[in-house]
């Protein structure tokens, strides 16, 4: 027992020892990364290739290979939108920087799991001039994920290499539009069939703050809940798919390309792209039960014989030429009573609904699909009072509607869009109420409506929000219920919807 007692102590011992080592080299890093010295690391500035050159000379003190048999460096050049006048293009030269740590399986060394983090950043702010601090240091943004890359590199080296080969990428050019991770897939550095996953580290300083580490896009992997390991250390939520309407990660490039993707990341909790974000406000203890995890993540997939795409991504990243979607929806606004003649419009009153649309999309910008919903309709006639109940309708209806919705642009060329739509919809009467003291009006009801509808609104990532329009084109009231004329009903409606 005592025997015992001493080994668990020593492996305790041990385990603090290492996790305290992890941090100090954590720390080491973030510092000189997020130092002013190097200016913010803007693609293309000297503060920037001094970055890269410190992660190629810790890959090599680590001894991984060079991607390429020659060189840590994989330089790119990349023409954008000038911001100069009659000047239409401007090129930027960037440069990741990618260390190969070789597998050990004689068949799935020839797989290959990709790691990255970008280590570029905002530069200095312009228009500070005189201000007590310019400069962009991105201690979070992302020297913290670079930091873990180069710690899980040191970590994997020292455990001797797993079944499949590892691919390390420190990322130029991410907050200019995911400018290195695209190139390093467009210049064909790796098989892209054989790439069996890529994770992406960014923004993972902030453990303390957000209290978990999120890991996103466990859903592009077939029963990834049955292999993904589940940390003791540090609480860990997996989330299947990535949905954030305001940010990207070079996550993003591989997944239109079907490559499943994990996102590593505690949060925009952090001083997000503002120059307060700090080295040391980092959580390093934190920062190291991460490395830590991820460490054990990528060995569950280097080593995991079945590992096998689902063929499911994150709509905002990649779209099929048809997939389907179930869309949960809510509704709320007004409904009007509109007279087949006369000028005396009813007034308005509240409506709202709740339902989901069943949605068929082809090629990310024409959408079909029939939907289903709750509503809960108010009328009022032209001759109501105030706030009374008296001369009101309410009901409670089935709608189904079939809708036809375009998009600009379309799925995943941009996290933020428009849509427009038009819609037949058939709605049923379940239930009435009236509150006429002279007209039996529930006698004189129709249980059944049809109808036409359009609308428009703006799409972020898999959020809507518009404004919709409904018009029953069939009357309310039963045809013996008044001469030559009836009612039609309006609804007019904020629409909150979200993929899943």
């Amino acid at each position: 027992m005592i025997l015992f007692l001493f080994c668990a102590g020593s492996t305790a011992g041990q385990e603090k020892d290492l996790h305290t080592a992890s941090r100090i080299r954590l720390r080491e890093h973030v510092t000189f990364l997020a130092s002013d010295s190097l200016g913010g690391r803007l693609i293309g500035t000297e503060g920037n290739l001094i970055a890269g050159e410190y992660i190629a000379g810790c890959f090599a003190d680590i001894g991984l290979e060079e991607y390429n048999g020659v060189s840590y460096f994989h330089y790119f050049a990349v023409d954008i939108p000038s911001a100069v006048r009659d000047v239409p293009l401007t090129v930027i030269e960037g440069c990741n920087v990618i260390g190969v740590l070789p597998g050990t399986h004689p068949y799935l060394k020839n797989e290959y799991i990709v790691i990255g983090a970008h280590y570029d950043h905002l530069g200095t702010a312009t228009g500070r001039e005189g201000a007590v601090d310019s400069i962009y240091n991105g201690a979070d943004d992302n020297a913290s994920g670079t930091a873990v890359l180069i710690e899980l590199a040191a970590l994997l080296k020292e455990q001797g290499g797993l079944a499949r080969t590892v691919v390390f990428v420190a990322f130029d050019g991410e907050e200019q539009g995911l400018l290195g991770s695209q190139e390093f897939l467009e210049d064909a550095l790796f098989p892209q069939d054989k790439i069996g996953a890529m994770i992406s580290l960014d923004m993972v300083g902030y453990y303390r703050k957000s209290g978990v580490l999120k890991v996103l896009g466990t859903g592009t992997l077939r029963e990834a809940k049955k292999w993904m390991p589940r940390s003791g250390k540090i609480k860990v939520k997996h989330i299947p798919f990535e949905q954030s309407p305001l940010s990207a990660t070079d996550t993003r490039s591989f997944a239109v390309k079907e490559i499943p993707t994990l996102f590593l990341t505690t949060g925009m909790v952090s001083p997000y792209h503002k120059v307060t974000d700090h080295a040391h406000l980092i959580d390093y203890d934190g920062l190291a039960g991460v490395a830590e995890y991820t460490r054990e993540l990528t060995v569950a997939l280097a080593d995991y014989s079945f590992l096998e795409p689902s063929g499911k991504f994150a709509v905002i990243h990649h779209v099929p030429d048809r997939s389907f979607h179930v869309i949960s929806s809510v509704q709320t606004g007004s409904n009007q009573l509109l007279p087949s003649k006369g000028a005396l419009q009813g007034r308005s009153a509240f409506y709202s609904a709740a339902g989901a649309d069943f949605r068929m999309l082809w090629k990310g910008f024409l959408e079909l699909g029939p939907g289903l919903y709750l509503e809960h309709i108010n009328a009022r006639h032209a001759f109501a009072v105030g706030g009374s109940s008296k001369n009101r309708l309410q009901f409670l209806a089935l709608n189904v509607p079939f809708t036809c919705r375009v998009y600009f642009p379309e799925f995943n060329k941009l996290p933020v869009g428009v849509y427009a739509s038009s819609s037949l919809y058939y709605r049923y009467y379940m239930a009435s109420k009236a509150h006429e003291p002279d007209i039996d009006y529930l006698s004189l009801l129709r249980s059944h409506e049809a109808g036409i509808g359009f609308g428009m609104g703006l799409r972020a990532a898999t959020f809507h929000i518009g404004y919709e329009c409904k018009l029953g084109v069939t009357g309310l009231f039963k045809k013996s219920a008044f001469d030559n004329y009836n009612v039609r009903n309006l609804t007019q409606s904020l629409v909150l919807s979200w993929f899943f």
